[in-house]
């Protein structure tokens, strides 16, 4: 009996020293570690723009399994991240990354807004566009009558464009409609109600730069690509203003009910038309006196904008007052 109890002691000895070498010698597995540029956590993106995120990881081997995931949709099992958002919205992205059993996860906030671009006319090149008088100076009025003027700008950023429209052959410049840069601030709509002082508007708009449309003028995208026009900021000018307030001799103050003086905006995608929107600078006794946003996306995507003014007090020759405004702050959705 002795014997076999020595046998049983011996037998449990060995299975412990057994048992304790092999734990020994296995490997304790060790969980992922994941890192990430601290600014990557928090992402923001135009439309239409791609997010790489590109994490660094620890202790993963080829048996490593990873999952990306916005707002719990999978969209890529790779080590990085490429992804192109499909709208304007907040997204959340979570990466799980699993070895032998051990899962760690990483989440980042991400932003798309909208990829907008504004012609604001603040670029020092839009100086050079800015004649030296209002009236009769060489870069809008030419020599005088002998050679077409060729004014025109065209904006990078956004790709808008327009040129003088021509409307006799050119020969008259400005006369004749179209769109003009200018910096010129004059408050005297009392006594400056005259074209000596037609680039000028009654108040800034908080920067240096806008445009001047007299008569109907139009303004196109140069590459041809239509896009929605968001909004635009729109003023009277002095001239057209204090006609409107006062009358200048030949039109008539619009003070009165149901005076008014419109202008309409005709969107354009090629030759069909996508819409109109109106704003008043006059209307029933109450006259715009300073800058107003108009919001402009109902009018779809266009590659043209078109301007016309109408109003109550008419002529033969149409309206009496003179058909000035000026805009700045052309919002573009690319």
């Amino acid at each position: 009996m002795k014997k076999i109890f020595l046998s049983f002691a011996v037998l449990a000895m060995s299975m412990a020293m057994f048992t304790s070498c092999s734990s020994d010698d296995d490997e304790v597995v060790k969980e992922p570690v994941i890192t990430v540029a601290q600014t990557s956590e928090n992402l923001t993106l135009k439309e239409g723009e791609t997010v790489t995120i590109a994490p660094t990881y620890e202790n993963v081997d080829a048996n490593t399994k990873f999952e990306w995931t916005v707002n719990n949709e999978v969209v890529s099992n790779a080590p990085e991240l490429i992804y192109m958002p499909a709208a304007v919205g907040e997204y959340t992205i979570v990466l799980k990354v699993t070895k032998a059993g051990k899962t760690v996860s990483k989440e980042f906030e991400l932003i798309v807004t909208e990829n907008l671009r504004t012609l604001d006319f603040e670029a020092e090149s839009w100086s050079s566009l800015i004649d030296t008088q209002q009236y009769g100076g060489e870069l809008l009025y030419g020599d005088g009558g002998t050679t077409p003027v060729s004014y025109s700008w065209i904006d990078a950023t956004s790709q808008l464009t327009s040129s003088l429209t021509a409307a006799w052959g050119g020969l008259y410049g400005f006369a004749e409609g179209g769109i003009a840069v200018s910096n010129y601030i004059d408050t005297d709509t009392q006594n400056h109600a005259t074209y000596y002082y037609q680039l000028s508007v009654p108040a800034s708009n908080g920067s240096a730069n806008f445009a001047v449309v007299y008569c109907d003028a139009s303004m196109s995208f140069a590459d041809g690509t239509p896009r929605i026009i968001k909004s635009m900021d729109v003023s009277p000018t002095t001239y057209q203003l204090g006609s409107t307030q006062n009358g200048d001799g030949y039109a008539k103050a619009l003070t009165e009910q149901g005076d008014f003086l419109t202008v309409t905006i005709t969107g354009y995608n090629g030759e069909q038309e996508t819409g109109t929107v109106t704003f008043d600078l006059a209307k029933d006794g109450t006259i715009q006196t300073t800058w107003m946003t108009i919001d402009l996306s109902s009018l779809g995507e266009v590659t043209t904008l078109a301007f016309t003014m109408d109003g109550s007090d008419k002529s033969a020759y149409g309206v009496k007052q003179p058909k000035y405004f000026a805009f700045d702050n052309v919002v573009v959705k690319f």
